[in-house]
């Protein structure tokens, strides 16, 4: 079972094998194969080892053995690896130690699959059919927000079936992926007045705004969720140092009450492709520099000249372009207005549009 799994699972897969099992396939080169590691007995240190070097195991081990093999190795569900547990007849895919964070439900799903067997997820969300906060998101890269506590206790709030209001200003709308509605416990308002005004005994916010949560919020369970949102149009002059690029960055998002956890890239003209400062200041917060050529950056002068503040004719004579920060921000985001429109120093200019996601056909609308 563990050698057909290894062929079937995406990824580097490493299969551990007892050296007792081997002996066939040792005839056929498969001790030195790419991908199998042979050890001999006690499993103990293999497995210790595994736990500590892989994100993910999978065991053909009982529970209980499971169990009492790890015990010392557990940390916390931030850190510690998914690992699901096979039993001997290839029955069941018990999800064991990380099952959400760490993605267990989901591989014990996928090895259930493969090996024809009954995934075994006792995740109280999963069971419910309910919504998993510390998961929100996370497909499309948000940040969760939020102090390990205040995630619990709304997460039992979800789960007990309490009020939970949802306000979501700006990110993916497709956070809600199923084809049923929402429970009937979780809400949806329109603005952030309405979920502070109401009994939510939990609001879980998706914002890339510096809200002032803890003053509008201050009698219910607070989850905020940052998600990549906002695009920066940069332009510069040859050789600016990433500090003078970052202090214009992170003042532009504090003056507008922006949250730098929301960047989801960073967007110039295809001549400024290989400036360092760019390509430094996008690698540190690891957002990828997009570049636009001339052409499609004048258009939105033409296509929509209402979002832009103004047109540069020292730039259209340098570089054969219009505006930088403001077209490629806009390009970028898809978007059709600015969150910050041109903010210019004697050496760079900066503006930030909102990307701007479709809407689909799902129950959280």
């Amino acid at each position: 079972m563990a050698r057909n799994l290894a062929g079937l699972l995406d990824g580097e897969i490493t299969l551990f094998l007892d050296r007792r099992f081997t002996e066939n396939s040792e005839e056929n080169g498969e001790e030195n194969g790419s991908g199998v590691e042979i050890f001999d007995l006690p499993v103990r240190p293999v497995v210790e080892r595994a736990f500590a070097e892989y994100s993910s195991l999978v065991l053909f081990l009982s529970t209980g053995a499971s169990i009492r093999l790890l015990a010392p190795c557990l940390k916390s569900k931030q850190v510690d690896p998914a690992v699901v547990c096979v039993d001997d007849a290839g029955s069941f895919c018990v999800s064991l130690i990380s099952g959400h964070i760490g993605g267990a439900d989901r591989l014990a799903q996928e090895v259930a699959r493969h090996l024809s067997a009954t995934p075994v997820i006792t995740s109280a969300s999963h069971a419910s059919g309910t919504l998993a906060v510390d998961l929100l998101g996370r497909e499309f890269g948000w940040r969760l927000v939020a102090s390990s506590t205040a995630v619990t206790r709304a997460s039992a709030a979800v789960i007990n079936g309490q009020p939970i209001g949802v306000w979501q200003g700006a990110g993916e709308p497709g956070w809600w992926p199923h084809a049923t509605p929402l429970p009937e416990n979780i809400t949806v308002y329109q603005t952030l007045e309405d979920l502070a005004a109401s009994a939510c005994a939990a609001a879980l916010i998706i914002t890339d705004k510096l809200e002032p949560l803890d003053t509008l919020l201050a009698d219910k369970i607070t989850v905020v969720y940052r998600p990549r949102s906002l695009v920066v149009g940069m332009g510069c002059r040859r050789g600016v140092p990433v500090a003078e690029l970052e202090l214009l960055l992170a003042e532009t998002f504090k003056e507008n009450g922006l949250s730098l956890d929301c960047l989801a890239g960073i967007a110039t003209a295809d001549i400024k492709q290989d400036e360092p400062g760019l390509q430094q200041l996008a690698e540190r917060h690891g957002v990828e520099l997009i570049c636009h050529g001339a052409d499609a950056l004048n258009m939105i002068f033409e296509t929509n000249p209402k979002a832009i503040t103004s047109k540069s004719e020292r730039a259209h004579g340098l570089v054969g372009v219009w505006g930088v920060a403001e077209p490629s921000a806009l390009l970028t985001a898809n978007a059709s207005e600015l969150v910050v429109t041109r903010k210019k120093t004697t050496r760079a200019t900066i503006a930030v549009a909102q990307k701007q996601f479709e809407t689909p056909g799902s129950a959280n609308r």
